[in-house]
């Protein structure tokens, strides 16, 4: 009786093995069969047949990541212009054939460079970097003029948060200044730009209303300085619906 059981046990074991690998196989086939179909989604909503022109249809909706550059300076001070990054994703939804509305999440590298301390109340009178890292939402209405043509004008209110800020000398010396800079940010942005197949290539001037300096220790460095900066962004756009 002993070996019936045994032999028994050993005989479910291995016709249970067997279906679970063939259950295996049969769910790795619909797993894959899955994957490879989201997979061809995915790709046809990134990779468009896309010709773009200055007319939409309304309720048109495109996401744009975006990456570039931007040279920021300082207006109300002496100081040399500084070479940043910025990157972040755009999303435009529009309301009329011509006319639509952007909301653009930010990050931005600014800053300037050159800064003299007027009155010694650092430890040196420079010349000071200045290293600024902004996240910025920008709010923004976008005009395409020309029905024929995919060029685009943009203006609107940008904001900007500010995440550090540190001044440097040309000794090595960092001096963090962020509790005695504005944590906010407000300019008004005005843009061009222009696009091929998905891509948009965007030049945006923002000239800030606040200023820089809050305290009178930085003042001194900064006095009435206002943030300016161009920047030259390159998007990819995905039309969603």
């Amino acid at each position: 009786m002993k070996k019936i059981i045994l032999i028994a046990t050993i005989l479910l074991g291995i016709i249970t093995n067997v279906k679970a690998q063939v259950l295996s196989k049969s769910y790795a086939k619909r797993i894959g069969a899955v994957i490879k179909e989201g997979y061809q989604d995915v790709k046809e909503t990134i990779i468009q047949d896309t010709k773009p022109s200055g007319e939409h249809t309304v309720w048109d909706i495109y996401i744009e990541p975006k990456i570039g550059f931007n040279v920021s300076q300082a207006i109300g001070v002496q100081n040399r212009p500084k070479l940043g990054i910025n990157a972040g994703i755009n999303t435009e939804v529009f309301f009329t054939k011509k006319l639509a509305f952007d909301i653009e999440l930010q990050y931005s590298y600014q800053g300037l460079s050159g800064l003299h301390n007027q009155n010694n109340n650092l430890k040196t009178d420079g010349p000071y970097n200045l290293n600024i890292h902004y996240l910025n939402t920008n709010y923004l209405m976008r005009w395409y003029p020309w029905a024929d043509l995919p060029w685009s004008f943009t203006t609107g209110l940008h904001t900007g948060y500010l995440i550090s800020a540190k001044a440097k000398n040309e000794n090595g010396e960092s001096l963090n200044i962020r509790n005695n800079i504005y944590k906010s940010d407000i300019a008004l942005p005005i843009g061009i730009s222009y696009e091929w197949k998905q891509w948009q290539v965007e030049a945006r001037y923002n000239l800030s209303f606040k200023k820089l300096s809050k305290n009178s220790e930085e003042k001194d460095l900064l006095r009435n300085a206002h943030n300016s900066m161009l920047e030259v962004t390159l998007g990819y756009r995905i039309q969603i619906l």
